[in-house]
């Protein structure tokens, strides 16, 4: 539970910076100590390869190890649980689907592409412009901080039909953007997958007939940048 919370504690710079610094140095500190020993001691675990990789012959420098582990930290623990939690709220509204993964497990990843493009966790990411950029007459000057809304193109009804609407079954030739595109696609959305394919198995496998509860509210997702549903109320036999 610490070491979540200083992963989520990291994203707080926006509103509480000294929180943020604060779980980045901690988490430094953690890291520094786990390089250190799997350089001693390698292992064939991802730790032991970042720890003992080289570059010309020489070892990657530890603080570009430690940055990587720390971005790593918040994919695979902050944004995918996020991620999860929307799959979850998604399929407990629309009980046909789920009983449709339940009963035909290999719907999971149709499910998971739908939920990412349906209302991802991360709805803006910041780009810096490199050079001016003109788009539907309006021009954007070089080095202009832009905030790329992909929540709002993953919901664009020139690419998807009806595309407020969660639907695992829809046509898959158009690709989301829940994970941007380009050379700055996110690099742990493969680790991301694999997490929330589990936790959706793990969820159905030990919860049997889980379903929303009616005596409680829906859930309702919520927040602007990483979003997510504060609460998942269920019922399971």
């Amino acid at each position: 539970m610490t070491f979540h919370k200083l992963a989520a504690a990291q994203t707080s710079y926006f509103f509480a910076p000294e929180m943020a610094y604060e779980a980045g140095q901690k988490l430094g500190e953690y890291f520094s100590r786990m390089v250190q020993a799997r350089r001693d001691e390698p292992g064939d675990d991802l730790v032991s390869v970042l720890a003992n990789a080289e570059v010309d012959g020489e070892q990657l420098p530890e603080e570009i190890v430690i940055s990587f582990l720390r971005q790593l930290t918040n994919a695979g623990g902050d944004t995918t649980y996020r991620a999860t939690s929307v799959l979850l709220a998604a399929l407990l509204q629309n009980p046909e689907q789920l009983a449709a993964v339940r009963a035909n497990r290999s719907l999971a990843p149709a499910a998971i592409e739908e939920a990412l493009r349906w209302d991802g966790p991360l709805t803006t990411v910041g780009r810096i412009t490199t050079r001016d950029y003109t788009r539907h007459g309006v021009t954007i000057p070089a080095r202009s901080v832009v905030d790329f809304v992909q929540g709002q193109a993953n919901r664009d009804p020139a690419k998807f039909s009806d595309p407020d609407r969660f639907d695992i079954f829809r046509d898959r030739k158009v690709r989301h953007v829940a994970f941007t595109t380009g050379p700055h696609v996110c690099i742990g959305q493969h680790l991301a997958r694999v997490e929330m394919e589990r936790a959706l198995n793990a969820v159905l496998d030990q919860l049997p007939n889980v379903r929303l509860d009616p005596d409680m509210p829906p859930p309702q997702i919520e927040g602007y940048k990483m979003r997510r549903p504060r609460h998942l109320y269920v019922r399971f036999d």
